[in-house]
Parts: structure tokens; sequence; C-alpha cells
């Protein structure tokens, strides 16, 4: 499957560029990047274009320490919908959730994990083998994650620990400088440590609704631009079909037009099972729909394809080991 990345997000590289007095549109097109997609919301960028403008902008801007630089000329909003959902969020914690969920939206070349550690709340980001990477990115990753938990926190945040995936360049102190904290280089991942009161603190930015309307939008989009793969495909057409009740592996097969056996069989081989990935979509909704106040518990069953709310609890406690009340009451 070809791997893309959302399209605004290279308007970063063009402003830097403008900036170093550098015209940036022989840069994109030997990259095979029209520079006009970097305005266009709807648009998506094949990751090998993005490795070429990458490594043609290093080749000429012949600063080590670029990358952060960079996030001068940054906006959460380069994210679209996921830089407005994290704008909004109440908490940082809740802001970096959606970064892990959504990463793909933003970017299919990167993965993400968001743990608590004893430090603090982690989220850690990881770059597919598939994708060329230059030093300065995984600076940037990190400090583009720092900059936007200061643009909703302040600027008086401070990271409990810093871990980025190079090797330590000559002028580490402009990096240092800029997270107001040691830095480990050659780390296994590039990581953002927050501590967890920051982590939690509420936002005085905060817009539930909004944020909420943002998630929606963001599940149907990013399963939109996976639909070349299998698990994608039938996570889609569980999506669909939540609502009608009885989503049966028979009803998405048909709808691929495949045997159950060939779906299932295809689903092993990406080491999951239609049952998992009905659960794993009903989870995810059921989640969205319960942050909003405003939806009822039976009405959430519903929605997601239960007939009785009595079912839908006992399969809720199962997922996440609370009821869908105890999971609410926990967000306040």
């Amino acid at each position: 499957m070809q791997l893309t990345s959302f399209a605004p997000i290279t308007g970063l590289m063009w402003k830097y560029l403008q900036h170093c007095n550098i015209d940036p549109e022989p840069i994109y097109k030997k990259a095979g990047i029209d520079p006009e997609l970097r305005f266009n919301p709807q648009a998506r960028v094949d990751i090998n274009c993005i490795d070429r403008l990458w490594a043609e902008a290093t080749a000429v801007i012949k600063d080590p320490t670029f990358g952060v630089k960079m996030v001068e000329f940054w906006h959460p909003s380069m994210l679209g919908a996921v830089g407005y959902a994290w704008l909004v969020s109440s908490t940082l914690r809740r802001a970096m959730s959606r970064i892990d969920r959504y990463i793909h939206a933003i970017s299919q070349g990167l993965d993400t994990k968001l743990e608590d550690t004893p430090a603090g709340l982690k989220l850690s980001v990881s770059i597919v083998d598939e994708v060329r990477v230059q030093p300065q990115q995984h600076t940037l990753i990190i400090a583009v994650l720092m900059h936007m938990c200061r643009f909703n926190f302040g600027e008086e945040l401070i990271p409990t620990e810093v871990n980025i995936a190079r090797s330590k360049p000559d002028d580490a102190e402009t990096i240092t400088d800029f997270f107001r904290c040691p830095v480990n280089f050659d780390a296994e991942v590039d990581s953002l440590i927050i501590a967890r009161a920051d982590a939690d603190k509420e936002l005085s930015s905060a817009n539930k609704q909004i944020a909420l309307m943002h998630d929606e939008s963001l599940m149907r989009y990013l399963v939109e631009i996976k639909k070349g793969d299998i698990v994608q495909q039938v996570q889609t057409i569980i999506l669909d079909n939540l609502p009608d009740g009885q989503v049966t592996d028979k009803l998405v097969a048909s709808e691929l037009n495949l045997s159950e056996r060939s779906m299932q069989r295809r689903l092993k081989e990406h080491k999951t099972t239609f049952r998992y990935l009905l659960d794993s979509v009903r989870e995810m909704v059921a989640k969205q729909y319960i942050e909003n106040p405003m939806n009822r518990m039976s009405d959430i069953a519903f929605l997601i394809g239960f007939s009785e709310q009595s079912a839908f609890s006992r399969a809720f406690k199962k997922w996440t080991g609370k009821s869908p009340v105890e999971y609410r009451n926990s967000l306040n």
C-alpha cells in the first residue's frame, strides 16, 4: 500500500526555505510535489516525495539543527482537523491521545505510543522502515510536539524528558535551549515526557463539543485514506453499518465481494480477526459518544449496534474494565 502524508504539512518546509532566502519551488518540483497542494486540505502526498523533499532541503540548508528552528513557522492548523482538535482539547493528555489515535491521518510514515511512565505521560513517535529519514526530521517531530503543548499550556511548560533518535549535533545547545531541559540523543525512538500534573491540568482553551466534532470527522477520514488495506476496508464497512444493528462477517464479506472464508483468511494474514475488528471499532466509537455528555447511554448502545443497554454495558466493561457510566465519570 502506498504510504501518504497530509499535504498541508509540506507548507512548513516552504515557509522555512523562504526564511532562509532559498526559492522553494524548484526544490518541491524536483521532489515531485506540486507546491499548490500545501493549500489543499483534501490532498495527500506520497511519502517517497516527502523523503526527496527533505533530502533536497537538507542539502541546501546545511544546518544540522534547523529542525528545531522550523517550529517558529509552525501552527497546529497545519495538521488540519487533528490540529484543531488538539487546540480545543481539555488537557494535554487528551490532546496527545488524539495525536496517538489519528497519527496516520497526519502521516502513514509514523507510528505512536502513548503511555504513563514513572516520569510522566510519554508520547513516543517512531518512523516506519520505508521512510528514508534525515536527522533533522527526528528533531522536528519532537520540537513540534513540544511547541503544540506550549501553544495550549503556555510557554512556561518544561518537559520531564526529551529523547531524540539522532546523533548529537555540534550545536546541540540550540536544541536543548528550545526544550529548556537536557536532551537524550541517540535514543531508540523519539519521545516526549510531560509531568502528569501538567498533562492532566484543565486548559482554558478547551471546547469539548468542537473537539468531538473533529473526532467524528477524523474517524471517517482515517478509514477513508486506508481503503486499500483489507483491515481498513473491514473497519470502514463496520463503521458504516453499526447503527443498523447486526454487523456480521457475512455482511462485511458480501460488501467486499469475498466469501467469509476468504475474508477471514486475509485478515489472518494481518494477524487479526473479524471479531477483534468489530469490537475495536465499537469501542472506539462508543468512547467518542460517551465523551459527549448530551448522548444518553441507551442511544449510544443503539448507535453502535446493541439492541439492549445492558449488553452494551457488559461489552464496554469487557473492553475497558469500566462501565460506560464509570468511564464518563472518569473524564470529569
